[in-house]
């Protein structure tokens, strides 16, 4: 009996022959990667440049928060308030406490209210900033140069000093801040008057 028919062909059942692979049907990771790096490399430029807006849109959001919760502070009237608690003290503190609390409350004004960095100068780097500003050179340096020179003495010096004396420091500050406030407020209202006027001026 004949193993094969006669339409049959032998080499079918050869297993050694040789066949097409089937062609597959997904692509590979790194085929599609290849294919797609300019796509690839775009998303990642957008993904980065959002990142970046979103972080510089938070940091410039949360000072702005801060700040509208933030209580505004008049210098002037805070100074006065300050000035008044140290007066009141019972006892007197020691003359090197009282001055250094005393000193922190004109330079603090000064600060505020000026906008001068006071509070982190030795005695002779806050005359030196003084003497930048226009009012406050013109009507104050004298004045605050003998606050600081006199403070100075009291602060590092080991001789007993009186009350009176203290006292004589406390009402220099106070005048100062008083007449320095005032000052200040004319100059403001000056500015104002010209800018009204300028207003006025250019609309016409």
């Amino acid at each position: 009996m004949e193993l094969f028919s006669s339409n049959q062909k032998p080499y079918l059942l050869d297993p050694n022959i040789l066949v097409d692979s089937p062609l597959p049907i997904l692509k590979s990771l790194s085929q599609l990667a290849k294919e797609n790096l300019w796509a690839i490399l775009l998303l990642c430029l957008v993904a980065l440049l959002s990142l970046f807006y979103y972080v510089i849109r938070k940091k410039d959001s949360v000072p702005q928060t801060t700040q509208e919760n933030l209580p505004t502070i008049d210098p002037y009237l805070e100074a006065l308030e300050q000035l008044k608690i140290l007066d009141s003290q019972k006892p007197r503190p020691e003359t090197k406490p009282f001055i250094f609390r005393l000193s922190e409350i004109l330079r603090l004004y000064v600060e505020r209210q000026f906008n001068i960095p006071a509070m982190e100068c030795t005695g002779e780097e806050f005359i030196q900033e003084i003497s930048h500003h226009p009012l406050l050179r013109e009507r104050f340096e004298e004045a605050l140069n003998q606050f600081v020179q006199k403070g100075d003495r009291m602060k590092y010096s080991t001789d007993q000093f009186n009350l009176k004396e203290l006292d004589e420091l406390l009402v220099s500050a106070r005048d100062f801040i008083e007449q320095a406030q005032e000052e200040w407020q004319k100059k403001q209202q000056s500015q104002q008057s010209e800018f009204n006027s300028s207003s006025v001026s250019s609309s016409k």
